[in-house]
């Protein structure tokens, strides 16, 4: 009797159960996690580890309509690390999403050694798991010195720069010079220590110093007009003795980023006919005015649609140029992609100098050739490393996540063999992109 009486009961109890599982299932299906990127900065044998998510309250205060699955935050994080490479990871540790303040620290590691870590996001909400972006860090001891250059420079914003040294002149880029009341430009200006900068042009870009000083090569749209589909931009030369400029190219065509060569024979830069999306190294005997565009073949894989040669840099020898090459495919947008590729000067095919994924721009070589200089997001932010040829290794210079950079308007150089100028955004500097220096391994 108490076995029938029973019965109905337990069928109740299984329905609701089955329909309890059945509801739950159907609301794990509505449910998403959000993404989570990482910046690893690099410390004395340790890292800092610090993670970004994407507020999902925009996708219901938005006009556009939403039907997708509720953005879900992780509840806990698990941490991978691998050494030396991305084939051999480790959980270290979990991580209670609410018990930081979005970041922690790894320590215990070896200095000069590379490390790989990233994020499983997990949430009790959501069968599946997200992982973070992988970011590489190289723990040192190096303890970097930053100074901070050109106080007094005008309009502040600096996007680009060159220095002289054999008379410690700098010559940079301001994006907004104000030139008389309401009315402002972009301009290149000459700093000199313990004087007023000297203006040298408006409406101008990039500007970069022969190597004793006397000369200033950069781009520039004066007296250009727009037809609806290129603006012409030419190169022009600036005389310090004379006070003079002359441009060098002339023409339908973009041509910017010029850069002298070693021995100031040949001005490099980027060149298309069509449009500032194809540009290809070239080469310009200042003399002449003869130029030579360098072989555009590359070992390109077949789905890129299009790419362009930009920031060319000499090797200090004069032998290789190097240079930021962006592409696209059917899968971003222009330029989608960031490289760096070297070419020999006197001809050849592009060939990449790095073999890792990731944004890899803005390269710089040492006066003695040893190490290159690039900015690249290796560590889940765009910054600046060093890659040393001789040891065959990479190093971060920079131990802190203060500094912002810029593809778009990136400059680094080399004062000499141990420190690097570079132009960022700075906060603490008053929210400008400022020029600064920091010693590097």
């Amino acid at each position: 009797m108490k076995s029938k009486s029973l019965t109905p009961l337990l069928l109740v109890c299984f329905i609701l159960l089955n329909s309890s599982c059945e509801k739950n299932e159907d609301d794990l299906g509505n449910y998403a996690l959000v993404n989570t990127s990482i910046v690893a900065t690099r410390q004395d044998a340790s890292a800092l580890i610090e993670w970004n998510i994407i507020d999902p309250s925009w996708l219901y205060n938005s006009s556009m309509p939403y039907d997708g699955p509720k953005p879900v935050i992780p509840e806990h994080f698990e941490v991978y690390l691998s050494e030396n490479k991305t084939d051999n990871w480790k959980l270290i540790k979990t991580i209670d999403f609410s018990s930081t303040n979005n970041s922690f620290k790894i320590t215990g590691l070896t200095n000069d050694k590379p490390y790989y870590v990233y994020l499983k996001c997990i949430s009790n909400k959501v069968k599946e798991t997200k992982e973070s972006n992988i970011a590489m860090f190289v723990p040192s001891e190096h303890k970097p010195s930053y100074s901070f250059i050109l106080e007094d420079y005008y309009g502040h914003d600096l996007y680009s720069f060159d220095r002289n040294n054999s008379n410690d002149k700098i010559v940079y880029g301001t994006k907004y010079f104000e030139f008389e009341p309401n009315s402002a430009l972009s301009a290149i200006f000459i700093a000199e220590s313990n004087s007023v900068p000297q203006l040298v042009d408006m409406n101008c870009w990039f500007p970069d110093f022969n190597s004793d000083g006397t000369k200033i090569t950069y781009s520039t749209n004066n007296d250009e007009i727009f037809d609806g589909v290129i603006l012409p931009e030419h190169i022009a030369i600036y005389d310090h003795s004379t006070k003079k400029t002359a441009k060098v190219t002339s023409g339908y065509s973009v041509n910017k980023y010029p850069t002298w060569s070693p021995d100031n024979s040949l001005l490099a830069f980027s060149s298309s006919n069509n449009s500032d999306r194809e540009l290809r190294i070239t080469l310009l005997n200042p003399e002449t005015l003869e130029q030579t565009v360098l072989e555009t073949g590359s070992d390109l894989p077949e789905e890129v649609l299009s790419y362009s040669q930009t920031h060319p840099a000499w090797s200090s020898d004069g032998e290789y140029i190097y240079f930021t090459q962006g592409y696209t495919t059917e899968d971003n947008v222009s330029p989608g992609y960031y490289d760096i590729y070297r070419i020999k000067s006197d001809g050849g095919t592009p060939e990449p100098v790095f073999d890792f994924d990731g944004t890899k721009c803005s390269p710089s070589i040492s006066p003695d050739n040893s190490k290159l200089a690039l900015l690249t997001d290796l560590n889940g932010k765009l910054q600046i490393w060093v890659y040393n040829f001789i040891e065959d290794r990479y190093s971060q210079p920079i131990d802190k996540n203060d500094f912002s950079f810029s593809k778009d308007w990136p400059s680094l150089r080399w004062k000499d063999n141990n420190t690097v100028f570079f132009s960022a955004y700075s906060e603490e500097k008053g929210g400008d992109y400022s020029l600064f220096t920091v010693k590097v391994e």
